[in-house]
């Protein structure tokens, strides 16, 4: 089968899960014998290992399109989350000879893009852009914000129709997501969705011998933005953990970049914590194999990468409970904790009672481990082969 992966941006498993779900699923395709090719629409630059293809390409107007469908006899296209290039790749189809399936792919839970138009979100892009170029055009959004937001707003609702209506498969992340998507998009039909979820992103699952070995470490690993990561409701909790002196012994590593680093890092200061780190860009499974405990306090998420990866090196996840996804991935009180949105009192005491209680603990990530194989490679590419054979 000759598949083409359409993104939005150039395809690295370091740039983020999108990429790095297309990246480990068409690695995986090619290995069982399926030629894959990636059109994107911008490049990430060289400070991250690309992802080999068996033809890249970068220009994706409707007539190259249609040459990357007829010269490559692709059969099936796979738009990993770009709704901007689904017109294009639509039209360059319908001028093609092949007629190769287009399935959407949303990496995300249906209808959280207004959130990152957020003022908040358009004034930190102000303040932290890494360019001229990049401030200026933040400041432009900040000055029209007013007319800005509600214009987005509605070209999202748009381009989740548009969608619906050109592709032949809208695949979600979890089956719970198809009403989220017919309501946002303000859809009646829902005979086009179908679900796979993501896979593990390590091959490797932690022994359970090495699992003695674990420090009284609490980890997030995230991008640090806090429109939809909210990374300062768990530094409130960790507050708790410090100001708790049966729990001295204990730590807390955040892992990851953004550009709401700057106030955590202020807030830490103001509230006088000690035994919190702000670790960087950092390769995350060193910090798996040795933290016993994982936080997640996000808005909203698709099905998280970060929270399939605890569990395959056994760091028992506290999630506060935002996202239908999560019921799929952590079975309350064996393999991790759902926890009320927003209830701090009953995260810091289900955290408490886990810190205090090795023997708990262990059972637990044994639980883990074994829950997160049924998102391994393997099965969720045959998934997506099923699919792509219907």
């Amino acid at each position: 089968m000759n598949i083409l992966f359409v993104t939005v941006f150039q395809i690295s498993e370091q740039k983020g899960g999108t990429e790095r779900t297309t990246a480990r699923i068409s690695n995986e395709m090619r290995r069982r014998g399926h030629k894959c090719y990636n059109l994107y629409a911008k490049p990430i630059g060289d400070m991250f290992e690309m992802t080999e293809f068996d033809g890249i390409y970068t220009n994706y107007s409707p007539e190259s399109v249609r040459d990357i469908i007829d010269s490559q006899q692709i059969d099936k296209i796979i738009l990993e989350g770009a709704f901007i290039m689904v017109k294009n790749v639509y039209d360059g189809r319908a001028k093609a000879s092949r007629k190769p399936s287009m399935l959407f792919v949303h990496h995300f839970a249906p209808g959280y893009e207004p959130y990152f138009n957020a003022f908040y979100s358009i004034w930190n892009q102000f303040r932290y852009a890494q360019s001229l170029s990049n401030r200026v055009k933040a400041l432009v959004k900040v000055l029209i914000y007013p007319v800005f937001k509600p214009y987005m707003d509605a070209s999202f609702h748009k381009l989740y129709k548009v969608a619906y209506s050109l592709c032949d498969k809208i695949v979600l992340l979890s089956p719970e997501y198809s009403d989220d998507y017919c309501k946002f998009g303000n859809i009646n039909d829902k005979r086009k969705f179908a679900s796979i979820p993501n896979a593990v992103s390590f091959d490797e699952f932690i022994p359970l011998e090495d699992l003695s070995k674990k420090e009284k470490t609490v980890l997030i690993v995230t991008r640090l933005d806090e429109v939809q990561k909210r990374i300062s409701l768990a530094i409130k909790i960790w507050k708790r953990i410090e100001d708790d002196a049966e729990l001295n012994d204990w730590t807390f590593k955040i892992v990851g970049f953004g550009e709401s680093e700057h106030e955590y890092r202020k807030m830490v200061s103001t509230l006088g914590l000690k035994r919190i780190s702000f670790e960087g860009r950092q390769n995350p499974v060193g910090y798996y194999k040795k933290s016993s405990l994982f936080m997640m306090t996000s808005l909203f998420e698709g099905w998280p990468m970060t929270l399939n990866e605890s569990l395959q090196f056994g760091c028992v996840p506290l999630v506060y409970d935002t996202c239908a996804s999560f019921h799929e991935i952590i079975n309350d009180g064996e393999n991790g904790y759902l926890v009320t949105d927003k209830n701090e009192e009953e995260f810091y005491h289900k955290m408490h009672a886990l810190m205090l209680d090795a023997n708990k603990r262990m059972v637990m990530q044994k639980a883990a481990i074994e829950s997160s194989k049924r998102f391994t490679l393997d099965k969720i590419v045959s998934r997506w082969e099923k699919l792509l054979n219907e």
